[in-house]
């Protein structure tokens, strides 16, 4: 069977054709007999799933099942979970990194010979040895 007339057909099912399209299905139903008995049981099987489902569930059940969601609490959604969640585990990280810079930042202002002060905040212009010489490494 062609896809596109499998799919035209699945469309046929759920919402109306164009004039084109639903002449192109019919001729395809007409010519394929394999078609014809394809399009029989998905009519049957939607016709079953809407035989089930109407006796599954007692009347009402769409109703109270909503009402239930809408008087429950509101739920946060996952992304603010997620954001206050790692709030939560990297704010002590980023305190402790705060307070071991600004150390080192005040030791080398104090020590004047261990760093220019105008390289102290950017260290581009150092060597790499410069860097590993000083007494923190």
């Amino acid at each position: 069977m062609d896809k596109r007339i499998l799919k035209l057909l699945y469309r046929s099912l759920d919402a109306p054709l164009s004039k084109r399209e639903q002449g192109r299905l019919e001729r395809a139903l007409a010519e394929s007999p394999v078609l014809r008995r394809h399009k029989d049981e998905l009519a049957a099987m939607r016709q079953a799933l809407a035989d089930g489902a109407a006796r599954s569930f007692r009347a009402g059940f769409a109703d109270r099942t909503l009402n239930r969601l809408r008087s429950g609490p509101a739920r946060e959604d996952r992304l603010a979970q997620l954001v206050r969640a790692y709030a939560a585990a990297f704010k002590p990280v980023a305190i402790a990194g705060l307070v071991i810079l600004a150390v080192l930042i005040s030791y080398n202002l104090a020590n004047k010979d261990l760093m220019p002060q105008d390289a102290i905040f950017y260290a581009s212009d150092l060597e790499v040895g410069q860097l590993l010489r000083l007494p923190v490494f």
